[in-house]
């Protein structure tokens, strides 16, 4: 495609606008007098089903449905458990200086049975999240550098949760699941480690159920907790590169090939709406 016209495209401001329109879904969602299982299927389904019914010569493209081979599935888990310190790192911090109230609230189990837990915290949001986030998102920031679009793709899915504890590592999930999904041209990367991440940490509770006597560590030792994470985000480094080499795609892609502006006015709109709703959340607890 000719510069000029990659130049002319509104990819950025048509994904940016959609996405407000999701996070004004989702509040008004959580309202309406709907079983609570449904929320997601209502919330971020419907947003979708539209936008790839509006945009369906273009699905292919948008969801990237190659299938994963086995040697970037096994290289995806240990993406996933190299990415283990740095994400604990960020939640022990965000406790240390706000506490555990939001966090207990967020991390709550609303499931009857174990079945219902897995699908609904694992299965359902590792498709539909990513359908939406490394799918139409990712998409409209296909003429950013890779960089670019990572980045701000994390800083979405962070504000797409509507609360500050969970924005943070969220925001570092979804710029990995990014770059996952560059180095595999593939949906189902994002919707693998997604997957992983819900799902296996539910799974390991429930089959040994933690002591609930014991509550978060009150003294984390952070200058060990930083070393752990700069180790595993050197061992995340190399093991994207080789995710890369594997699949056949050029690690360096760093050229915009766009400049169209990216703070636009659905944009910063989003981020008014992430950070009131975030605010009262945290005066109502």
């Amino acid at each position: 495609m000719d510069i000029k016209i990659l130049k002319k495209e509104k990819s950025i401001y048509k994904v940016n606008l959609f996405y407000l329109c999701t996070i004004i879904w989702s509040i008004f969602s959580q309202f309406l007098p709907t079983p609570a299982n449904s929320y997601q299927y209502i919330a971020f389904l419907i947003p979708i089903s539209i936008y790839l019914f509006f945009n369906r010569s273009e699905v292919e493209r948008i969801l990237k449905p190659d299938m994963l081979d086995l040697k970037s599935t096994i290289i995806i888990f240990l993406i996933w458990l190299a990415s283990l310190p740095l994400i604990f790192l960020i939640v022990e911090l965000y406790i240390y200086f706000f506490g555990s109230t939001l966090a207990d609230i967020v991390s709550q189990d609303t499931h009857e049975t174990f079945a219902f837990n897995l699908f609904f915290t694992a299965v359902t949001p590792a498709i539909l999240e990513e359908i939406l986030m490394r799918g139409i998102i990712l998409d409209g920031y296909r003429n950013k550098s890779r960089l670019v679009a990572a980045t701000m793709n994390g800083l979405m899915f962070g504000m797409l949760h509507l609360n500050s504890f969970q924005f943070f590592h969220t925001f570092i999930a979804g710029f990995l699941a990014s770059f996952l999904v560059f180095a595999t041209n593939s949906i189902f990367a994002g919707i693998l480690i997604h997957m992983i991440n819900n799902g296996l940490p539910l799974t390991l509770n429930y089959l040994y159920p933690p002591n609930p006597n014991i509550g978060y560590a009150e003294d984390p030792n952070f200058l060990l907790l930083t070393l752990y994470a700069l180790l595993g985000v050197m061992f995340l480094f190399q093991l994207i590169k080789v995710l890369f080499k594997i699949n056949n795609i050029p690690f360096r892609k760093d050229k915009d090939l766009s400049d169209e502006k990216i703070f636009n006015l659905p944009l910063i709109l989003s981020m008014f709406i992430f950070l009131g709703f975030s605010a009262l959340i945290i005066f109502s607890i």
